[in-house]
Formats: structure tokens, sequence, C-alpha cells
């Protein structure tokens, strides 16, 4: 732990906002959301800002009364027991576990997408960009703390200025072709867009897993998960429709089957020292998000260590060695069978359909604290939650029908090894506990806290 390191505001906010990554989303899921739902892209952005605000006021609500970097699982551990705390902790180790390898490779084949638009070939090439890409981000999380953090700081400020400033540029070249007329609205298509919709916020809570390096964390930790939504749910509903804009009908239509093609049209329309730019960001924006969710789990862990009584310290070194070596052999092993884009696609609807899981038990473990006080918004998102969850389940249907099954194998195996440790291991079952520092009293024996 690193408590006597404190994380201020601002920095809480950038820890969020970099989870949250408009930019990657811009270049990444947006083409993901518009393969599933078209022209109904910024629309689809819209409503998963309006539902993550539902899921906002649930860890809000926690955040204002218990200081852990326990996060997600010390929330349900403490509203609906060590099963659930249990099984939520394993659901997150898996997202954020996955979220690094997710992310270097897309942005391999996003930067060697750039190099061939210039006549650049090479067999291993995307390969080089995943090495060094996940090499750098785990070398950055594993210096001190303060550099990291800063780091954050830094790089959310510029890239909320350049997201801000791309998306004027595009609308004012927008496409002759696009006409607010021209959008076409379904409904099912619009909820298998929502899934990454949701995903796009996924990150968004990260700071709640420094609230015990954050000063005045009852206070802080609450403001940053605001702030940092407000931003870039704005920014990225705002990015969406200069996207559609700026493609138009046609150039929509390309970007639908090649995610890529956003490089080509910036080129064509806006010259090579723009897409140099465009590239710049983009990369900074995936580099960012891959170092600030790396972080949250990092100093999630100690935690873990500590709540569940384990014998020995825990070591940071270690830990990002055997991480860094998972990150390399997942990316290889999807890359292999599915290729590139697909393995993207595949690892980002499993690490979605964890994140809504995680969030649906968070809402029912503030009901079950909060009771009749805490009882619609709660409601409401794990209602909306659900159907997104639904919809998107069922839309998996031929390939991608493969994330379903990865989604039930890995839920199947965590509650299997839940129930093992219970019965078996029943004296280190018994001493799992959610500790957390709370500046007012505790709501399950007082809940008029947070009235």
């Amino acid at each position: 732990m690193v408590a006597m390191e404190t994380v201020n505001l601002r920095e809480a906010v950038m820890q969020s906002f970099t989870s949250i990554g408009p930019m990657l989303d811009f270049i990444a899921l947006f083409s993901i959301i518009a393969l599933y739902s078209g022209s109904m892209l910024p629309f689809v952005v819209i409503f998963s800002f309006l539902l993550s605000y539902f899921t906002l006021y649930t860890i809000y609500s926690f955040s204002r009364v218990y200081v852990t970097n326990g996060g997600y699982y010390s929330y349900a551990g403490n509203g609906l027991g060590k099963g659930a705390g249990f099984l939520v902790l394993i659901l997150y180790i898996g997202y954020s576990a996955l979220t690094v390898p997710n992310i270097s490779i897309f942005i391999s084949g996003f930067l060697y997408s750039i190099l061939q638009l210039f006549g650049f070939q090479g067999l291993y090439i995307e390969y080089i960009f995943l090495l060094g890409f996940t090499a750098t981000v785990y070398f950055v999380v594993s210096r001190s703390f303060r550099t990291s953090i800063r780091y954050t700081l830094i790089a959310g400020f510029l890239e909320i200025a350049f997201v801000i400033s791309m998306s004027i540029i595009f609308i004012i070249f927008r496409s002759p072709d696009f006409l607010f007329s021209g959008i076409k609205f379904s409904f099912n298509p619009f909820f298998f867009g929502v899934i990454f919709g949701i995903l796009a916020f996924s990150g968004g809570g990260s700071s709640i897993f420094l609230s015990e390096e954050t000063s005045k964390a009852h206070m802080n930790t609450p403001k940053s998960l605001l702030i940092s939504f407000t931003i870039s749910g704005l920014i990225m509903i705002f990015s969406a429709f200069a996207l559609l804009m700026f493609a138009g009908y046609h150039g929509l239509s390309l970007y639908e089957s090649n995610s890529f093609y956003i490089t080509e049209l910036v080129k064509t329309r806006l010259g090579v020292p723009f897409l140099l730019v465009f590239s710049i960001f983009g990369l900074m924006s995936a580099f960012n998000l891959s170092v600030s969710y790396l972080n949250a789990l990092v100093h999630m862990m100690p935690k873990f260590y500590m709540d569940f009584n384990l014998k020995k310290n825990f070591n940071k070194n270690k830990f990002m060695i055997g991480l860094f070596a998972f990150s390399l052999l997942i990316s290889l092993i999807f890359i292999h069978y599915v290729g590139f884009f697909d393995s993207f696609v595949i690892i980002a609807g499993l690490i979605s359909f964890m994140y809504i899981v995680i969030h649906i038990i968070s809402n029912i473990s503030l009901i079950r604290i909060f009771r009749k006080q805490k009882f619609f918004f709660p409601f409401l998102s794990s209602l909306i939650l659900s159907t997104a969850f639904i919809f998107s389940f069922y839309g998996n249907t031929g390939y991608f029908a493969i994330i379903n099954y990865l989604l039930l194998g890995y839920i199947t195996v965590s509650i299997v090894l839940i129930i093992y440790i219970k019965k078996v291991r029943h004296e280190f079952y018994k001493k799992i506990k959610f500790e957390y520092i709370t500046i007012v009293n505790n709501p399950s024996e007082n809940n008029n806290d947070l009235k």
C-alpha cells in the first residue's frame, strides 16, 4: 500500500476519465457500435451515457461511505455477504486482466493500418507493436505511483483538448451526403450496440480503487466519479455526432465493415499531417486507459490480500511479471485463432458482460444495505442493464456466440471455485472479511447516512 502518497481531486478525476478513454472509444468501440447499430451510433452513445449515470449512482453512494481500495467486491461483500463479494472479485480481476491485452490487440492493428496507407507491409510488425505497447504500459505502472498518476493527469487534459478540437474539425469538414433525416431507427440493432456503448463507460469507476490514497476520499472520490462521467459522456456524444457527420452514410457503411477505415478517411479528407496527430492521440488514449486500468488493479491487490487473510505479503513486482506474461499469452492465443480485430471484438464483448454482471450485483447490494431509501435508481439501472444484457446475449449468434460461451464458462468456473473453497477450505472462507474506512456510520447499522 502507498497510503502516504495522496491523490488529489484532479488526479482522481483523470484516473477515471482516462480509464474511459474517449479517444480510444472513438477509434475502437464506435466501429463495433456502428457494426451493430449503424447510423444510430450517436443515440446508442447518448443512451449508454444516461444508463451510466444510473450505474454511477450506486458506486457514488458507496464511495461516500466506504473508503476502500477493494471497490466493487468490498461493496458487494458488505451488502450481500462473502459469496457475492468473492464472485465480484473474480469477475473484476477477470475483466481488468483482459483490458490491457484487448487494447494492445486493437492498437497494434490500428497502427499497422496506418503504415499500410503509406505502403509499408510486414508479417510481424503488428506483433512488434503488440509487444512494445504492452511492455511500455507495464513499465510505466511498475514505476513509482506518483509517476504514473502524474502522467495520467497531464495526458487526460491533452486528450480532452484534442477530442473536442477534432470533433469541431470533423463537423466543419462534414460529408455532403449527411442529413439527420437519413438516420434509421430499429429497436433490436439499437440494443445490440448498447452492450458496447456500456463498455465505453466501463472504466469510469476506477478512482474508487485509489480511495485509500485519495485526500478527503469521502468527498473527492464521489466527486471524481461525477465529474469524469459527465465530461467523458458529453465529449463522446459530441464526437459520435461529429464522426457520423464526417463519414456520412457511405463512409459509415465502409466503417462498419472495417474499423480502420477511419484512418483512410482522415488521410483523404484532412491530409497526412492531421492523420499523424490523430494517430498519436489514438495511441496516447489507448496507453492512458491501459495505465489507468492497470493502476486500479494493482492498487486493489494489497486490499484483496488483507481482506482474504493471505499469509504472504503482496509482491508487486512478481504480480506485474505474471500479469505481463498473461497479457502476452492471451493476446497471442486469440490472435492465432481469430485474428486481430475479431479478437478485440470478442474480448471487448466478454469484458462488457462481466462489467454488467458486477454492476447488477452492486446495485442489489446497495438496495440490500439502504433498503427503501436507495431503491429506485439501482433498480432501474439493473432493469436496463439486464435488458441490454439479454438482447446482446441473444444477438451474439454465429461466430460471435463464442462471447456467450466464454462468459458462461468463466462464471461457472468462478461459482464452482467459490463453492469448493466454502465447503473444503472452510476455515479460510470463514476468515474472509471486507474491511473499509468509514467517515460516517455503517449504513447497515444506520441507514439514514445518505438521505
